[in-house]
């Protein structure tokens, strides 16, 4: 008769872990996005299958000024939060938090961003032999201050000194390492890795089907001039008949609205309301597996993962060119039409393209699971906690 495995390895085979960086509502936070679904989806992952990963979390630290129901997090989030208290001084405080939680290494996330830089600051001060991962999500926190030189300069030097103060770091894909090494000149330590966001864990839900009928294309994001849903507004004008559903919210909205009235295509675009972080998710993956495909003419994105799971929902994709043959490098197979430069007439073209082709939306749904289901992406982070540590 064997002997029953014990509910988690031996503490000799783990590496304590705390992250730092926001938590979405269903943890408690107010922030809803990539970050906040990266940093739940990945511990997650690593403290429901301990012997999997030999990862233990230890929580979750805010960092100010991001603020939080502490009583309602308390009551909702499966791992404990810490906050610094008001008015209270980052470095002491730091210093009690990782002297009582002792963790082996630190995972940074969005580093790029102020927040993010200013906490490897304060933990270099305090604790400057503790293993620190950071995670660049993004440059936008950087590139968006371009216009503004002495703002723009301050937040590039805060990166750096965040970078030359951390062992490892982490992109979503290679066109967002590129971009920060070659366009901003930033400089990495010697581990400098690729490791991409894993999706949802209901978009790997085994009894997710993407059979059935489809109809139209889908836009799922932030209604921003980034996101560029203007330019797929422009398109459809442009192809009679074909219909729209937009999920997501964002302050261009009623321009969006108008501009859908004035290209006379009001009754073939549909808003999707908003709902409330219970609902959201289901509500994202019924308007994927219901569309012929999505369409995400972004100007600029550090890796979209509502490609992938668009993909994870049998959904073909016209969309941001890098990030999109990355993918499809990485899978191995087509998965749409990329878009290096997102005017109205080459969106059109984008579409018409990948409606003209046949799909087999099964092998979508397989290939997508296989490169960005959570415990595929866990797995090389754990490695990498596991080196660092």
């Amino acid at each position: 008769m064997s002997k029953l495995r014990p509910p988690a390895p031996p503490r000799a085979l783990k590496r304590r872990l705390l992250t730092v960086g926001p938590v979405p509502p269903e943890w408690g936070g107010r922030l809803r996005g990539g970050v906040t679904r990266f940093n739940v989806t990945l511990l997650d992952e690593l403290r429901t299958r301990p012997w999997r990963h030999r990862i233990e979390p230890v929580g979750v630290l805010i960092p100010p000024p991001q603020r939080i129901h502490r009583r309602i997090a308390g009551r909702l989030a499966p791992l404990p939060i810490f906050m610094q208290p008001r008015g209270g001084r980052p470095r002491r405080f730091t210093r009690m938090l990782l002297a009582e939680q002792r963790p082996d290494v630190v995972l940074v996330n969005n580093v790029a961003a102020f927040n993010g830089a200013r906490y490897v600051r304060v933990q270099a001060a305090v604790a400057p032999g503790m293993p620190t991962i950071a995670v660049v999500h993004e440059w936008r926190a950087i590139r968006a201050k371009a216009g503004d030189e002495e703002r723009s300069r301050r937040y590039h030097e805060a990166a750096q000194a965040a970078l030359d103060g951390i062992d490892a770091v982490v992109f979503p894909s290679r066109h967002t390492r590129e971009l920060g090494r070659e366009r901003l000149g930033l400089r990495y330590p010697g581990r400098a890795l690729v490791i991409p966001n894993p999706i949802q864990p209901a978009f790997a839900d085994p009894a997710l089907s993407v059979a059935g009928p489809r109809a139209g294309v889908a836009f799922v994001g932030s209604y921003n001039d980034r996101k560029n849903p203007q330019a797929l507004l422009r398109a459809l004008a442009t192809m009679p008949g074909l219909e729209l559903t937009l999920q997501g919210r964002g302050p261009i909205e009623d321009d969006l609205r108008k501009l859908a009235a004035e290209l006379g295509i009001a009754d073939r675009v549909r808003f999707a309301p908003f709902l409330g972080h219970r609902r959201h998710v289901t509500a994202v993956i019924d308007v994927m597996r219901s569309a012929e495909l999505l369409c995400l003419p972004s100007r600029s994105e550090a890796f979209a993962l509502v490609i992938v799971e668009a993909l994870a929902a049998g959904t073909p994709v016209a969309g941001f060119g890098p990030t999109l043959v990355e993918i499809r490098d990485r899978l191995g197979i087509d998965v749409g039409e990329p878009i290096f430069d997102p005017t109205p007439d080459n969106v059109t073209a984008a579409i018409e393209s990948v409606r003209s082709r046949r799909w087999d939306r099964e092998a979508l749904r397989r290939g997508a699971l296989a490169a960005f289901a959570p415990r595929v992406v866990a797995r090389e982070y754990a490695r990498l906690i596991r080196a660092v540590a």
